[in-house]
C-alpha cells in the first residue's frame, strides 16, 4: 500500500480556517504580493489566492517570504527563500493554491514555527 500525502511530509503542519486571517507576503515573479496561508511547517507553506488578484507562479519559481501575519509567535520571519513545489488552479473554487519549500530558513525562526504547529497540535 502507498503511504498517503501526509506521511510523506517531513514536518508536521498546522492548518488554518479562513477566519483566521493568516497572511504572508511574499516577493517574487517582479512583485510583492499578499496570499492567505493554508498551512505552515517547519519546512515548507501553502497559500492561496483568489483568481481576481492571482499573481502567477509557477513550479521552480524562487520568491522570498517576507513576512507572516495573523499567527501569534511568528514575529520577525522574514527574507526566507522558498521553491515553489506545486500549483493548483482550482478555476471551479476561484482560487490558485500553491505549495512552497523552505530552502534557507534559519534555525531561529525553523523553531518558531515548529513551536507553533506544535501548539497548535496539541
Amino acid at each position: 500500500m502507498t503511504k498517503s500525502h501526509d506521511e510523506k511530509r517531513s514536518a508536521p503542519r498546522t492548518f488554518f480556517a479562513e477566519d483566521e486571517n493568516v497572511s504572508a507576503a511574499i516577493n517574487g515573479v517582479g512583485q510583492s504580493f499578499c496570499v492567505a496561508v493554508l498551512n505552515l511547517s517547519s519546512t515548507g507553506i501553502q497559500f492561496s489566492q483568489g483568481r481576481e488578484d492571482y499573481v502567477t507562479v509557477k513550479t521552480g519559481d524562487l520568491l522570498t517570504l517576507f513576512g507572516l501575519k495573523g499567527v501569534h509567535g511568528l514575529d520577525g520571519i522574514g527574507g526566507v527563500t522558498m521553491e515553489v513545489r506545486w500549483v493548483i488552479d482550482q478555476g471551479f473554487l476561484g482560487i490558485v493554491s500553491a505549495g512552497c519549500q523552505f530552502l534557507d530558513m534559519p534555525d531561529e525562526y525553523r523553531k518558531k514555527i515548529q513551536q507553533v504547529v506544535d501548539d497548535r497540535l496539541l
